[in-house]
């Protein structure tokens, strides 16, 4: 099938090459999972920003969708429901990770629901209790309690075959997957044709996987990335960041300040953001979503707020 009728990540499916960072079927499979990027109620381009004030604890940006986690440890997606990945289900949750089109969560026991896309049973998680889950392409990645690393869904090029070890964070991207171990290294596997899984020496704070590229903050908070920057998205500005995440094809880095960063593609305003007052950022697809300091959910780029 042409990748207008699939995501670009099924063309790596059954062992074959995934498409080019530059190649243009990432834009395609986008268009294709949902209708045109730029259709939909839920757009809010060129840079401008839509803010909802309800309480929220931590934001999480999928592809063309977003899911909050609130005060009460109840979930709310907005945006792209074409696989149900914006149907949480009911519960409390003290965690969750928006992938391109799944949506992970913890669980107040440390039990992980997923749902949305489970073509490659990515949405299927195993039992036992987690520390910290991530959703990314077609795998999700988990910590158990021991520190050790366990992933399901797709296992191209082995992204989902953690490597042995202790980590305190792990991010799982298109193809690849990165964990910062508890010395501060940050250790990658999975497809690796842009360098994206070739971190770094150094000690690390956090590490973001996306889609061709990772990026990572140093102990002094100044932000390293490596892999595909076609875009300049694994190009970071000069100074000290608190937080990073990378994205589809753009990368935001948040400041001590408050204020936000970001760099890479910007086609719907996704690497525009709105001015400061913020405490946490997450790069998606084509939007990038933060929360402000009152607890209120801003997303930029093709996808607004949600209604309530």
């Amino acid at each position: 099938m042409s990748a207008c009728g699939r995501t670009p990540l099924d063309s790596a499916a059954g062992g074959g090459t995934p498409p080019s960072p530059d190649s243009g079927s990432w834009d395609a499979g986008l268009a294709g999972r949902g209708g045109s990027v730029r259709d939909g109620a839920a757009t809010a381009e060129g840079g401008s920003a839509a803010t909802m004030t309800s309480g929220f604890t931590q934001i999480s940006a999928g592809a063309e969708y977003a899911c909050g986690l609130r005060s009460d440890g109840s979930v709310t997606c907005w945006g792209d429901n074409t696989y149900r990945q914006a149907v949480p289900p009911a519960g409390t949750f003290t965690q969750i990770s928006a992938g391109w089109y799944h949506t992970c969560g913890l669980r107040s026991d440390g039990s992980a629901a997923c749902w949305g896309d489970n073509s490659y049973g990515q949405a299927i998680s195993p039992a036992g209790a987690f520390t910290q889950i991530s959703a990314g392409g077609t795998h999700t990645c988990g910590l158990t309690a021991d520190g050790s690393a366990s992933c399901w869904g797709e296992d191209y090029a082995s992204a989902s075959t953690p490597l042995a070890g202790t980590f305190a964070q792990i991010s799982a991207g298109g193809t690849h997957t990165c964990g910062l171990s508890v010395d501060g290294s940050v250790s990658c596997w999975g497809y690796n044709g842009n360098g994206q899984a070739s971190p770094p020496a150094g000690t690390f704070t956090e590490v973001s996987a996306g889609a061709f590229h990772t990026c990572g903050l140093r102990a002094d908070g100044t932000a390293a990335c490596w892999g595909d920057s076609s875009y300049g998205q694994a190009a970071p500005p000069a100074g000290a960041f608190t937080q990073i995440s990378a994205g589809w094809g753009h990368t935001c880095g948040l400041r001590a300040d408050g204020n936000v960063a970001c760099w890479g593609r910007n086609e719907y305003g996704q690497a525009t953001p709105p001015t400061d007052g913020f405490t946490q950022i997450s790069a998606g697809g084509v939007q990038t979503c933060g929360l402000r300091t009152d607890r209120s959910a801003t997303c930029w780029g093709n996808l607004a707020a949600p209604d309530s």
